[in-house]
């Protein structure tokens, strides 16, 4: 029986496949026609090419920024096709059989991972035949490798949580070669590919006998700006590679999946305990030294984008994001290119220039007056109509998210702005094509999605229930303060860390109202505690295991809300998905049938028991691969 139903009255590859054929050595960031195979002998022969080694690396990323996008948010429940849509983007949102699908090829994440595994062969060469580098180079090679395992990591992990499956090679194939090589293949379920990526992770890499951790901060500015080190200038750079600490955390938690509860129990700690110390040690720093120097889970990590001081640190991480001060404080200014670096939310983003022919298909999918074929995708009436109260921010009554353009519904955070001063709306740019979106891999809210995934998990339903909702002022009706927080004994005696102290505001933030109150959105319906492991639903109990299963999907709910075509919820659903039938937790039938009810909704009755069969058969996407 649907969990979510069943407690709540209402709650408003490899098969014959495609030969993978990418470039196997990096090209310049910014060249708008790069070739598809360089002279290996030109490739990493001076310092400057150590650079442009890693920018090829970056343009991969930028050409699978939004395949995660149009493949999964399609088949989520905000977003519908419209009639001008192509037949396979029709046939994705149709829930039809996605092997050979345009928009499901994952040739994207392995053209990223060939890149990194050249560059990083290609390094180790250079390093070993150099007759030496610069101070400035010397400092950075070790940086560059790092940022290359985590955007490797990253490939991986897009992979595994979208087809659950992938082929793990740390060959930088330069022929190609067949997938029944087991000497270069490993054939990697989910679980399997977790694994791999947390071993990696953690261990990081050895290249010319030097030790390569997966957590070291290339300063970008030093080498693009030799002279004058002009921070502030080249800040967007520093968010170009997914951060370790959210890259482990997530992995961490899809370990839980495959793990019993009371095996899992140690990770669902360290997510908590190093995300919120994390967060503390930013809003109680007290100077740039501080910030660049912030020691958790035995790593030195900086914050990214802060280099030059500190900007409002009480914002930094926290759900809850200025909504009326100034056009620049918005909510959905996470997403404009415009804005990276300059505001408090991003921490890893995917960016793109128009004016270097950098090009998303963002706008063009979602905008109904795009010059030109285009507007493919628009939000559900389900989404319009039913999932968002008028009140939440998200809503096409509040037009943060939604809009309507052009007499029709729109989906709009990545390119119509509202500034708050004027009272009114506008594009990004004169001419809508040359809004290219930021990419946003993480953000703010990431942190607390996690921790309440972790505090749920770690049997803490009070702390879980109050991130959901309505957040920790809200909870609490005196206001804490850092140092009251960790002293008094009605809250730390009672399982709260003290690292809870600074979201309260007195960092020069806005306190912390939940990741559904912050949003002015719908609260969800908790279960009230009985006694040791019963709780209450409307007159009907509760195990504690079934409580936690209950707030994850409500959770997964939630979040289908907030990442609304940020190629994440659907994955996201796999994962609770996955969970709640692994490890003795359930079936996949059932947990399919989770699943199917955030989705199906926005589907006629005929096409919604067609989706909640085919999640039941395979939730994770089909793809068969025949070479790399």
């Amino acid at each position: 029986m649907n969990i979510i139903r069943k407690y709540t009255r209402s709650i408003p590859m490899l098969a014959a496949g495609i030969t993978l054929a990418v470039a196997t050595s990096c090209s310049d960031y910014f060249d708008p026609t790069p070739k598809n195979v360089m002279d290996t002998s030109e490739y990493i022969g001076e310092e400057s090419q150590m650079y442009k080694g890693m920018l090829g690396i970056m343009n991969r990323m930028q050409q699978a920024g939004d395949q995660a996008i149009f493949l999964t948010d399609t088949r989520m429940n905000v977003l519908e096709t419209t009639t001008k849509a192509p037949v396979a983007l029709q046939n994705i949102y149709n829930y039809e059989n996605t092997d050979q699908n345009e928009y499901a090829d994952p040739s994207v994440y392995y053209a990223v991972i060939i890149a990194c595994n050249d560059y990083i062969s290609k390094m180790e060469e250079y390093y070993n035949t150099t007759g030496g580098m610069s101070e400035t180079a010397e400092d950075a090679f070790p940086k560059l490798l790092s940022s290359t395992i985590r955007i490797k990591v990253w490939a991986y992990w897009m992979l595994g949580r979208i087809y659950g499956e992938a082929y793990w090679f740390d060959d930088p194939l330069t022929e190609k070669k067949p997938l029944t090589d087991t000497s270069v293949f490993t054939h990697c379920d989910m679980q399997q590919l977790t694994e791999k990526c947390l071993d990696l992770l953690e261990n990081g890499i050895t290249v010319a006998g030097m030790h390569i951790s997966s957590s070291l901060t290339m300063d970008w500015y030093k080498w693009l700006d030799t002279e004058t080190q002009n921070v502030s200038q080249f800040r967007k750079w520093q968010y170009l590679t997914p951060p370790y600490l959210l890259l482990k955390a997530e992995l961490l938690s899809w370990r839980c999946n495959y793990e019993s509860e009371d095996a899992a129990q140690a990770d669902w700690l360290w997510i908590r305990d190093t995300l919120l110390e994390y967060i503390y040690k930013i809003h109680t720093a007290e100077d740039k030294a501080a910030l660049n120097n912030i020691q958790v889970d035995g790593r030195t990590l900086s914050l990214p984008g802060f280099e030059d001081g500190i900007q409002s640190m009480g914002y930094v991480y926290q759900t809850n994001i200025p909504m009326q001060s100034d056009a620049t404080n918005a909510y959905y200014n996470i997403f404009y290119s415009e804005e990276v670096g300059t505001k408090w939310q991003v921490v890893s983003s995917i960016m793109y220039d128009y004016r270097n022919n950098q090009r998303n298909r963002l706008v063009q999918y979602l905008c109904p007056t795009y010059p030109g074929d285009g507007f493919y995708l628009k939000p559900s009436d389900y989404a319009v109509y039913t999932l968002y109260p008028q009140t939440d921010i998200r809503s096409i009554t509040q037009q943060m998210v939604m809009n309507q353009l052009g007499g029709e519904n729109a989906l709009t955070k990545y390119y119509y702005t509202y500034n708050t001063a004027t009272r009114s709306y506008k594009y990004l740019r004169d001419n809508i094509f040359e809004i290219q979106p930021s990419i946003v891999l993480f953000r703010g809210h990431d942190f607390h999605y996690l921790i309440a995934e972790a505090e749920n998990h770690l049997g803490n339903w009070d702390q879980a229930a109050a991130l959901l909702n309505g957040g920790l002022t809200n909870r609490f009706a005196e206001r804490y303060s850092v140092t009251t927080w960790s002293t008094s004994d009605n809250v730390t005696q009672k399982g709260w860390s003290p690292y809870y102290g600074s979201w309260f505001g007195d960092a020069g933030g806005y306190g912390d109202s939940g990741l559904a109150g912050t949003a002015c959105g719908t609260l969800y319906q908790m279960p009230e505690y009985v006694s040791d492991g019963v709780f209450s639903l409307n007159g009907q109990t509760m195990t504690e295991m079934q409580r936690r299963e209950y707030f994850d999907w409500c959770l997964a709910q939630e979040y289908s809300k907030e990442y609304v075509a940020e190629g994440k919820a659907y994955s996201y659903l796999c994962k609770m998905a996955d969970r709640w039938s692994s490890a003795g937790r359930g079936d996949k039938t059932a947990a399919a049938d989770n699943m199917a009810a955030i989705i199906t909704p926005k589907y006629d009755a005929a096409k919604a028991a067609k989706v909640k069969a085919s999640l039941e058969a395979k939730y994770f996407i089909n793809w068969s691969l025949q070479d790399l």
